[in-house]
Protein backbone atom coordinates (compact mmCIF):
# COMPACT_ATOMS: atom_id res chain seq x y z
CA UNK A 1 0.00 0.00 0.00
CA UNK A 2 0.93 3.79 -1.13
CA UNK A 3 2.27 5.57 2.13
CA UNK A 4 1.50 9.22 2.16
CA UNK A 5 3.62 11.42 3.91
CA UNK A 6 1.57 14.60 4.26
CA UNK A 7 1.04 15.91 7.10
CA UNK A 8 -1.69 18.50 6.63
CA UNK A 9 -2.71 20.87 3.72
CA UNK A 10 -1.90 24.91 5.24
CA UNK A 11 -2.91 28.24 3.97
CA UNK A 12 -0.36 30.45 3.63
CA UNK A 13 -0.48 34.40 3.42
CA UNK A 14 0.55 35.17 -0.37
CA UNK A 15 3.90 37.32 0.01
CA UNK A 16 2.52 40.01 -2.78
CA UNK A 17 4.60 43.24 -1.67
CA UNK A 18 3.43 45.71 -4.07
CA UNK A 19 2.66 44.36 -7.11
CA UNK A 20 -0.44 44.97 -9.67
CA UNK A 21 -3.64 43.59 -7.87
CA UNK A 22 -3.89 41.64 -11.37
CA UNK A 23 -1.40 38.97 -10.09
CA UNK A 24 -0.58 37.06 -7.15
CA UNK A 25 2.73 35.92 -6.14
CA UNK A 26 3.71 33.73 -3.46
CA UNK A 27 7.84 33.33 -1.63
CA UNK A 28 8.30 29.82 -0.73
CA UNK A 29 10.85 30.39 2.38
CA UNK A 30 11.83 27.86 4.63
CA UNK A 31 15.09 27.03 3.19
CA UNK A 32 18.54 27.78 5.29
CA UNK A 33 20.15 27.68 2.20
CA UNK A 34 20.10 28.86 -1.41
CA UNK A 35 17.33 27.88 -3.84
CA UNK A 36 18.08 27.31 -7.71
CA UNK A 37 16.81 25.19 -10.73
CA UNK A 38 13.08 25.94 -10.04
CA UNK A 39 10.49 23.21 -12.10
CA UNK A 40 7.11 23.33 -12.76
CA UNK A 41 4.49 21.39 -14.18
CA UNK A 42 0.58 21.56 -13.83
CA UNK A 43 -1.79 18.10 -13.74
CA UNK A 44 -5.30 18.42 -15.91
CA UNK A 45 -6.92 19.33 -12.32
CA UNK A 46 -4.83 22.16 -12.12
CA UNK A 47 -2.56 20.66 -9.40
CA UNK A 48 0.51 22.21 -9.66
CA UNK A 49 4.37 20.79 -8.31
CA UNK A 50 7.14 23.60 -7.99
CA UNK A 51 10.71 21.94 -7.72
CA UNK A 52 14.43 23.59 -7.12
CA UNK A 53 17.43 22.57 -5.52
CA UNK A 54 18.58 23.81 -2.34
CA UNK A 55 22.48 24.44 -2.30
CA UNK A 56 24.22 21.77 -0.25
CA UNK A 57 21.24 20.16 0.78
CA UNK A 58 19.28 18.07 -2.47
CA UNK A 59 15.71 18.22 -4.12
CA UNK A 60 13.07 19.65 -2.68
CA UNK A 61 9.04 19.72 -4.38
CA UNK A 62 6.09 21.14 -2.99
CA UNK A 63 2.50 20.59 -4.21
CA UNK A 64 -0.28 22.85 -4.62
CA UNK A 65 -3.57 24.45 -6.44
CA UNK A 66 -2.02 26.13 -9.19
CA UNK A 67 -4.92 28.92 -8.88
CA UNK A 68 -3.83 30.32 -5.76
CA UNK A 69 -4.89 33.49 -4.14
CA UNK A 70 -4.22 35.90 -1.44
CA UNK A 71 -4.50 32.70 0.05
CA UNK A 72 -2.33 29.34 -0.63
CA UNK A 73 -3.87 25.31 -0.28
CA UNK A 74 -0.68 23.65 -0.36
CA UNK A 75 1.14 20.62 1.39
CA UNK A 76 4.18 21.09 3.16
CA UNK A 77 7.79 20.53 1.21
CA UNK A 78 8.50 17.29 0.38
CA UNK A 79 12.64 16.46 1.20
CA UNK A 80 13.48 13.92 -1.81
CA UNK A 81 17.29 13.28 -1.20
CA UNK A 82 20.49 14.88 -2.60
CA UNK A 83 20.71 15.92 -6.33
CA UNK A 84 20.76 18.81 -8.32
CA UNK A 85 18.85 20.61 -11.29
CA UNK A 86 15.43 18.47 -10.63
CA UNK A 87 13.33 18.44 -13.49
CA UNK A 88 8.95 17.44 -13.53
CA UNK A 89 6.21 16.56 -15.64
CA UNK A 90 2.78 15.36 -15.56
CA UNK A 91 1.86 12.40 -16.97
CA UNK A 92 -0.44 9.29 -17.54
CA UNK A 93 0.83 7.67 -14.75
CA UNK A 94 1.17 11.29 -12.39
CA UNK A 95 3.98 13.51 -11.59
CA UNK A 96 7.14 12.35 -12.73
CA UNK A 97 10.02 13.82 -10.91
CA UNK A 98 13.72 13.20 -12.05
CA UNK A 99 17.36 14.82 -11.01
CA UNK A 100 21.02 14.04 -11.27
CA UNK A 101 22.88 12.84 -7.74
CA UNK A 102 26.39 12.53 -8.60
CA UNK A 103 26.46 8.99 -11.33
CA UNK A 104 23.30 8.42 -11.41
CA UNK A 105 20.46 9.97 -12.37
CA UNK A 106 17.14 9.79 -10.06
CA UNK A 107 13.42 9.97 -10.68
CA UNK A 108 10.23 9.49 -8.39
CA UNK A 109 6.49 8.56 -9.31
CA UNK A 110 3.58 10.97 -7.54
CA UNK A 111 -0.07 12.11 -7.93
CA UNK A 112 -2.00 15.22 -6.88
CA UNK A 113 -1.89 13.69 -3.67
CA UNK A 114 1.72 13.11 -2.81
CA UNK A 115 5.08 10.93 -3.57
CA UNK A 116 4.17 7.04 -2.73
CA UNK A 117 6.53 5.74 -4.94
CA UNK A 118 10.30 5.03 -3.63
CA UNK A 119 12.93 7.07 -5.33
CA UNK A 120 14.68 4.78 -8.12
CA UNK A 121 18.23 5.13 -9.89
CA UNK A 122 19.57 5.27 -13.14
CA UNK A 123 23.14 4.63 -13.73
CA UNK A 124 24.64 6.87 -15.98
CA UNK A 125 27.99 5.85 -16.50
CA UNK A 126 29.39 9.42 -15.97
CA UNK A 127 29.62 12.22 -13.95
CA UNK A 128 26.56 14.26 -13.81
CA UNK A 129 28.01 17.58 -12.02
CA UNK A 130 27.55 19.33 -14.89
CA UNK A 131 24.51 17.32 -16.26
CA UNK A 132 21.49 19.87 -17.77
CA UNK A 133 18.22 17.73 -17.82
CA UNK A 134 14.79 18.26 -19.67
CA UNK A 135 11.25 16.63 -19.22
CA UNK A 136 8.41 16.05 -21.37
CA UNK A 137 5.77 14.18 -20.14
CA UNK A 138 2.96 12.00 -21.73
CA UNK A 139 -0.19 12.18 -21.22
CA UNK A 140 -1.78 9.68 -23.09
CA UNK A 141 -2.18 6.23 -21.44
CA UNK A 142 0.54 3.37 -23.16
CA UNK A 143 3.92 2.36 -22.92
CA UNK A 144 5.57 5.46 -23.25
CA UNK A 145 5.17 7.85 -19.73
CA UNK A 146 7.97 10.37 -20.62
CA UNK A 147 11.21 11.28 -21.94
CA UNK A 148 14.39 12.58 -20.94
CA UNK A 149 17.01 14.85 -22.70
CA UNK A 150 20.18 14.83 -20.47
CA UNK A 151 22.99 17.75 -21.86
CA UNK A 152 26.83 16.13 -20.73
CA UNK A 153 30.17 18.45 -21.07
CA UNK A 154 32.70 15.93 -23.72
CA UNK A 155 35.50 17.65 -24.27
CA UNK A 156 35.04 20.70 -25.82
CA UNK A 157 31.55 20.55 -26.56
CA UNK A 158 28.72 18.48 -25.20
CA UNK A 159 26.96 15.51 -26.01
CA UNK A 160 22.93 15.16 -25.95
CA UNK A 161 21.38 12.11 -24.55
CA UNK A 162 17.51 10.95 -24.07
CA UNK A 163 16.40 8.59 -21.91
CA UNK A 164 12.51 6.65 -22.12
CA UNK A 165 10.16 6.10 -19.52
CA UNK A 166 7.97 3.20 -20.21
CA UNK A 167 5.26 1.82 -18.05
CA UNK A 168 7.56 -1.10 -16.79
CA UNK A 169 10.89 0.88 -16.24
CA UNK A 170 12.74 3.09 -18.50
CA UNK A 171 15.34 2.61 -21.72
CA UNK A 172 18.70 2.41 -21.43
CA UNK A 173 20.21 6.14 -21.97
CA UNK A 174 20.60 6.67 -26.02
CA UNK A 175 23.10 9.02 -27.52
CA UNK A 176 21.41 11.31 -29.75
CA UNK A 177 24.54 13.81 -30.43
CA UNK A 178 28.03 13.41 -29.70
CA UNK A 179 30.31 16.62 -29.70
CA UNK A 180 28.52 19.41 -30.18
CA UNK A 181 30.05 22.61 -30.44
CA UNK A 182 27.09 24.95 -29.17
CA UNK A 183 26.49 24.22 -25.14
CA UNK A 184 22.89 24.97 -25.13
CA UNK A 185 20.75 22.11 -23.61
CA UNK A 186 18.52 19.84 -25.40
CA UNK A 187 14.82 20.17 -25.15
CA UNK A 188 12.15 18.44 -25.25
CA UNK A 189 8.72 18.37 -26.97
CA UNK A 190 6.34 15.78 -28.91
CA UNK A 191 4.80 15.26 -32.28
CA UNK A 192 1.74 13.86 -33.16
CA UNK A 193 0.85 9.96 -33.66
CA UNK A 194 -1.50 7.32 -32.80
CA UNK A 195 -1.75 6.01 -29.83
CA UNK A 196 0.61 7.89 -28.13
CA UNK A 197 2.83 10.75 -29.27
CA UNK A 198 6.27 10.39 -30.19
CA UNK A 199 9.59 12.97 -28.51
CA UNK A 200 11.21 15.68 -30.28
CA UNK A 201 14.46 16.83 -29.15
CA UNK A 202 15.84 20.38 -29.77
CA UNK A 203 19.84 20.79 -30.09
CA UNK A 204 22.33 22.95 -31.06
CA UNK A 205 24.19 20.89 -33.73
CA UNK A 206 26.47 23.89 -34.92
CA UNK A 207 27.18 27.36 -34.52
CA UNK A 208 24.21 29.27 -35.27
CA UNK A 209 21.82 26.43 -36.04
CA UNK A 210 19.18 24.25 -34.36
CA UNK A 211 18.15 21.06 -35.47
CA UNK A 212 15.98 18.26 -33.79
CA UNK A 213 15.40 14.22 -34.16
CA UNK A 214 12.19 12.95 -34.04
CA UNK A 215 11.39 9.61 -31.96
CA UNK A 216 10.19 6.74 -34.12
CA UNK A 217 7.56 4.15 -33.45
CA UNK A 218 9.31 1.58 -33.53
CA UNK A 219 11.94 2.77 -30.69
CA UNK A 220 14.67 4.61 -33.26
CA UNK A 221 14.91 7.94 -34.18
CA UNK A 222 15.15 10.04 -37.53
CA UNK A 223 18.12 11.88 -38.79
CA UNK A 224 18.79 15.18 -37.54
CA UNK A 225 16.85 17.62 -39.37
CA UNK A 226 17.90 21.60 -38.75
CA UNK A 227 16.00 24.42 -38.99
CA UNK A 228 16.20 26.87 -41.75
CA UNK A 229 17.04 30.30 -40.18
CA UNK A 230 20.72 30.63 -38.85
CA UNK A 231 20.12 32.72 -35.74
CA UNK A 232 19.92 30.30 -33.22
CA UNK A 233 22.27 29.55 -30.18
CA UNK A 234 23.22 29.85 -26.37
CA UNK A 235 19.56 28.64 -24.86
CA UNK A 236 15.88 27.32 -26.38
CA UNK A 237 12.68 26.29 -24.89
CA UNK A 238 10.75 24.32 -27.14
CA UNK A 239 6.76 22.92 -26.59
CA UNK A 240 4.28 21.43 -28.95
CA UNK A 241 0.61 21.89 -29.46
CA UNK A 242 -1.88 19.85 -29.35
CA UNK A 243 -2.17 20.15 -32.96
CA UNK A 244 1.16 19.36 -33.68
CA UNK A 245 2.68 22.89 -34.21
CA UNK A 246 6.18 23.70 -32.30
CA UNK A 247 6.89 26.64 -30.57
CA UNK A 248 10.42 27.57 -30.29
CA UNK A 249 11.62 30.20 -28.18
CA UNK A 250 15.44 30.67 -28.19
CA UNK A 251 18.45 33.04 -27.61
CA UNK A 252 20.81 33.67 -30.64
CA UNK A 253 24.48 32.87 -30.99
CA UNK A 254 26.30 34.11 -28.03
CA UNK A 255 28.18 37.54 -29.07
CA UNK A 256 31.82 38.11 -26.81
CA UNK A 257 29.55 41.21 -24.90
CA UNK A 258 27.42 40.18 -21.93
CA UNK A 259 24.49 40.53 -24.35
CA UNK A 260 21.88 38.47 -26.61
CA UNK A 261 18.58 38.54 -27.96
CA UNK A 262 15.21 36.63 -27.51
CA UNK A 263 13.55 35.31 -30.61
CA UNK A 264 10.39 33.15 -31.24
CA UNK A 265 10.08 30.43 -34.30
CA UNK A 266 6.88 28.27 -34.73
CA UNK A 267 6.19 25.62 -37.29
CA UNK A 268 2.85 24.77 -38.55
CA UNK A 269 0.82 21.80 -38.72
CA UNK A 270 2.29 21.93 -42.28
CA UNK A 271 5.78 21.72 -41.01
CA UNK A 272 6.69 25.21 -42.21
CA UNK A 273 8.65 27.27 -39.95
CA UNK A 274 8.40 31.03 -39.93
CA UNK A 275 10.95 33.29 -39.45
CA UNK A 276 12.31 34.00 -35.96
CA UNK A 277 10.69 36.87 -34.09
CA UNK A 278 12.63 38.98 -32.04
CA UNK A 279 10.67 39.82 -28.72
CA UNK A 280 13.42 41.36 -26.72
CA UNK A 281 13.81 44.81 -25.31
CA UNK A 282 16.73 46.91 -24.54
CA UNK A 283 16.63 48.33 -21.13
CA UNK A 284 20.62 49.04 -21.24
CA UNK A 285 23.72 49.40 -23.25
CA UNK A 286 23.66 45.87 -22.69
CA UNK A 287 20.79 43.32 -22.30
CA UNK A 288 21.54 39.66 -21.45
CA UNK A 289 18.75 37.46 -21.72
CA UNK A 290 18.32 33.93 -19.95
CA UNK A 291 16.46 30.93 -19.32
CA UNK A 292 13.99 31.57 -22.11
CA UNK A 293 10.90 29.46 -21.33
CA UNK A 294 8.03 28.59 -23.96
CA UNK A 295 4.54 27.19 -23.60
CA UNK A 296 0.64 27.17 -25.57
CA UNK A 297 -2.01 28.62 -23.80
CA UNK A 298 -5.59 28.59 -24.89
CA UNK A 299 -6.50 27.73 -28.50
CA UNK A 300 -3.14 30.17 -30.32
CA UNK A 301 -2.09 32.11 -27.42
CA UNK A 302 1.70 31.81 -26.79
CA UNK A 303 3.98 32.48 -23.34
CA UNK A 304 7.03 33.77 -23.32
CA UNK A 305 9.41 34.35 -20.07
CA UNK A 306 12.84 34.62 -19.36
CA UNK A 307 15.32 36.34 -17.08
CA UNK A 308 17.11 39.17 -18.80
CA UNK A 309 20.43 41.20 -16.36
CA UNK A 310 21.10 44.14 -17.63
CA UNK A 311 25.06 46.16 -18.02
CA UNK A 312 25.71 50.18 -18.77
CA UNK A 313 28.10 51.12 -20.83
CA UNK A 314 31.37 50.61 -18.25
CA UNK A 315 29.76 47.07 -18.46
CA UNK A 316 28.62 47.62 -14.79
CA UNK A 317 25.59 45.67 -13.37
CA UNK A 318 22.44 46.96 -13.20
CA UNK A 319 18.79 45.68 -12.96
CA UNK A 320 17.48 42.02 -13.77
CA UNK A 321 14.19 42.02 -15.38
CA UNK A 322 11.84 39.14 -15.70
CA UNK A 323 10.57 39.36 -19.14
CA UNK A 324 6.81 38.06 -20.14
CA UNK A 325 5.79 38.24 -23.24
CA UNK A 326 2.37 36.93 -24.48
CA UNK A 327 0.79 36.44 -28.14
CA UNK A 328 -3.12 36.95 -27.84
CA UNK A 329 -5.26 37.00 -31.10
CA UNK A 330 -1.96 36.70 -33.29
CA UNK A 331 -0.77 39.65 -31.86
CA UNK A 332 2.75 39.76 -28.81
CA UNK A 333 2.15 41.98 -25.97
CA UNK A 334 4.40 43.28 -23.38
CA UNK A 335 3.26 42.35 -20.42
CA UNK A 336 6.58 42.19 -17.73
CA UNK A 337 5.33 45.70 -15.69
CA UNK A 338 3.34 43.14 -13.51
CA UNK A 339 6.67 41.71 -12.58
CA UNK A 340 8.76 44.61 -11.78
CA UNK A 341 7.88 44.98 -8.13
CA UNK A 342 9.60 41.35 -7.85
CA UNK A 343 12.19 42.65 -9.80
CA UNK A 344 15.95 42.85 -7.64
CA UNK A 345 19.98 42.63 -9.04
CA UNK A 346 19.91 39.32 -6.76
CA UNK A 347 17.26 37.44 -9.62
CA UNK A 348 18.39 34.25 -9.94
CA UNK A 349 19.38 33.21 -13.68
CA UNK A 350 16.63 30.56 -13.84
CA UNK A 351 13.05 30.91 -14.24
CA UNK A 352 10.43 28.28 -14.94
CA UNK A 353 6.85 28.33 -16.74
CA UNK A 354 3.82 25.64 -17.16
CA UNK A 355 0.42 26.46 -17.94
CA UNK A 356 -2.85 24.93 -16.98
CA UNK A 357 -5.48 22.88 -18.91
CA UNK A 358 -6.60 26.10 -19.15
CA UNK A 359 -3.94 27.20 -20.86
CA UNK A 360 -3.63 29.71 -18.10
CA UNK A 361 0.07 30.64 -17.09
CA UNK A 362 2.00 30.13 -13.93
CA UNK A 363 5.78 31.68 -13.21
CA UNK A 364 8.85 30.62 -11.12
CA UNK A 365 12.18 32.57 -10.38
CA UNK A 366 14.77 32.79 -7.38
CA UNK A 367 15.40 35.67 -5.41
CA UNK A 368 17.69 36.74 -2.76
CA UNK A 369 16.36 39.64 -0.36
CA UNK A 370 18.09 41.23 2.16
CA UNK A 371 16.73 42.29 5.56
CA UNK A 372 17.95 44.40 8.54
CA UNK A 373 19.86 41.07 9.95
CA UNK A 374 21.49 40.89 6.36
CA UNK A 375 21.31 38.69 3.45
CA UNK A 376 18.38 35.60 3.44
CA UNK A 377 19.05 32.97 1.58
CA UNK A 378 18.11 32.72 -2.00
CA UNK A 379 14.18 31.67 -2.62
CA UNK A 380 11.41 30.36 -5.17
CA UNK A 381 8.69 32.35 -6.11
CA UNK A 382 5.54 31.83 -7.83
CA UNK A 383 3.13 34.25 -9.50
CA UNK A 384 0.29 33.89 -11.96
CA UNK A 385 -2.07 36.04 -13.14
CA UNK A 386 -5.16 37.16 -11.07
CA UNK A 387 -7.59 37.48 -14.12
CA UNK A 388 -7.08 33.26 -14.21
CA UNK A 389 -9.70 31.84 -12.44
CA UNK A 390 -9.87 28.05 -11.83
CA UNK A 391 -13.64 27.02 -11.57
CA UNK A 392 -15.67 28.04 -15.50
CA UNK A 393 -19.23 29.98 -14.41
CA UNK A 394 -21.48 27.39 -14.70
CA UNK A 395 -25.05 27.17 -13.67
CA UNK A 396 -24.95 29.29 -10.18
CA UNK A 397 -25.63 32.82 -12.66
CA UNK A 398 -21.90 33.62 -12.28
CA UNK A 399 -21.04 31.10 -8.98
CA UNK A 400 -17.99 29.21 -9.03
CA UNK A 401 -16.52 26.73 -7.10
CA UNK A 402 -14.05 24.10 -7.25
CA UNK A 403 -12.36 21.28 -4.77
CA UNK A 404 -8.63 20.14 -4.50
CA UNK A 405 -7.20 17.53 -4.96
CA UNK A 406 -9.99 16.13 -5.47
CA UNK A 407 -10.04 12.99 -5.12
CA UNK A 408 -8.49 14.60 -1.56
CA UNK A 409 -6.71 12.54 1.35
CA UNK A 410 -8.56 13.34 4.55
CA UNK A 411 -8.42 16.96 3.73
CA UNK A 412 -10.10 19.27 0.52
CA UNK A 413 -9.85 23.10 -0.01
CA UNK A 414 -12.38 25.10 -2.00
CA UNK A 415 -11.74 28.17 -3.72
CA UNK A 416 -14.81 30.00 -5.63
CA UNK A 417 -16.51 33.28 -6.03
CA UNK A 418 -20.21 34.15 -5.31
CA UNK A 419 -22.17 37.70 -5.82
CA UNK A 420 -20.09 40.67 -4.22
CA UNK A 421 -21.90 41.41 -1.10
CA UNK A 422 -24.27 38.70 -1.10
CA UNK A 423 -23.82 36.33 2.03
CA UNK A 424 -23.02 32.89 1.19
CA UNK A 425 -22.78 29.19 2.71
CA UNK A 426 -21.07 26.08 1.61
CA UNK A 427 -22.01 23.03 2.51
CA UNK A 428 -21.03 19.42 2.44
CA UNK A 429 -23.45 16.45 1.65
CA UNK A 430 -23.37 13.18 1.32
CA UNK A 431 -25.23 11.03 -1.65
CA UNK A 432 -28.29 10.25 1.26
CA UNK A 433 -28.91 14.10 1.14
CA UNK A 434 -27.70 14.50 4.88
CA UNK A 435 -25.26 17.64 5.40
CA UNK A 436 -22.15 16.51 6.80
CA UNK A 437 -20.17 19.57 7.36
CA UNK A 438 -20.40 23.42 6.82
CA UNK A 439 -16.80 24.37 6.25
CA UNK A 440 -16.16 28.32 7.13
CA UNK A 441 -15.47 30.77 4.32
CA UNK A 442 -12.59 33.03 3.92
CA UNK A 443 -13.64 35.94 1.61
CA UNK A 444 -12.08 38.95 0.37
CA UNK A 445 -14.63 41.70 0.12
CA UNK A 446 -15.15 41.33 -3.89
CA UNK A 447 -17.02 38.16 -3.73
CA UNK A 448 -14.21 35.65 -3.75
CA UNK A 449 -13.58 32.85 -1.31
CA UNK A 450 -11.51 30.08 -0.07
CA UNK A 451 -12.38 27.16 2.61
CA UNK A 452 -10.72 23.83 3.62
CA UNK A 453 -12.82 21.16 5.38
CA UNK A 454 -10.95 18.61 7.55
CA UNK A 455 -12.72 15.98 6.75
CA UNK A 456 -15.08 15.13 9.77
CA UNK A 457 -18.59 15.99 10.49
CA UNK A 458 -19.88 18.39 12.45
CA UNK A 459 -19.44 16.09 15.59
CA UNK A 460 -16.03 16.15 14.72
CA UNK A 461 -15.92 12.29 13.73
CA UNK A 462 -14.03 11.40 10.55
CA UNK A 463 -16.57 11.34 7.68
CA UNK A 464 -16.06 7.88 5.72
CA UNK A 465 -14.25 8.03 2.08
CA UNK A 466 -16.73 7.94 -0.19
CA UNK A 467 -18.09 10.64 -2.90
CA UNK A 468 -19.85 14.15 -1.93
CA UNK A 469 -22.01 16.62 -3.14
CA UNK A 470 -20.58 20.57 -2.11
CA UNK A 471 -23.52 23.38 -2.05
CA UNK A 472 -22.83 26.83 -2.13
CA UNK A 473 -25.65 29.34 -1.62
CA UNK A 474 -25.45 33.19 -2.56
CA UNK A 475 -28.23 35.47 -3.06
CA UNK A 476 -30.92 33.13 -3.80
CA UNK A 477 -28.48 30.77 -6.53
CA UNK A 478 -26.60 27.69 -5.81
CA UNK A 479 -24.09 25.20 -7.85
CA UNK A 480 -23.15 22.34 -6.71
CA UNK A 481 -19.76 20.17 -7.04
CA UNK A 482 -19.04 16.69 -6.57
CA UNK A 483 -15.92 15.75 -4.55
CA UNK A 484 -14.22 11.87 -3.46
CA UNK A 485 -12.36 11.84 -0.31
CA UNK A 486 -9.65 9.14 0.09
CA UNK A 487 -8.58 7.16 3.61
Amino acid sequence: MRTYRWLALCAMVCAAGTAAADWAAWEIDGNTNDADWPALAVSPGNTAVIAWEEEGVGVWTRTMDAYFGDEIIAYPPTFHGPGHRPVVAWTWRGFLLVWTDGWNLVYRYGDELGWGDPSLTIPAGRDLAEARLDLQGCAEPGWSVGWLACTLPAGAGVDHWSVRFNKGSYDPPELLAAGSAEWGAAQVAQVPHVPQPLPRVYYFPEFTRLGHRDGQADGGWSPPVLLPAESYGAACDARAHADGRQAVLSLGPQPTCPCNTVHYSEQDDAGNWSAPLTLLESHDEYDWPFCPQVAWGDGDEVHAFWVQPTYNAWMEPGRVHLEYRHRTGGVWLDESAALEPYERRSLGLQVALATTARGDPLFAWTRQDTLISGPQPRRVWLARPRAAVAAPAAEGGGMELSAWPNPGRSRLAFAGSAPAGAPATLAVYDLAGRRVAAPALSADGAGRFTAVWDGRDGAGREAPAGVYLLRLDAGGRSVTRRAVLAR
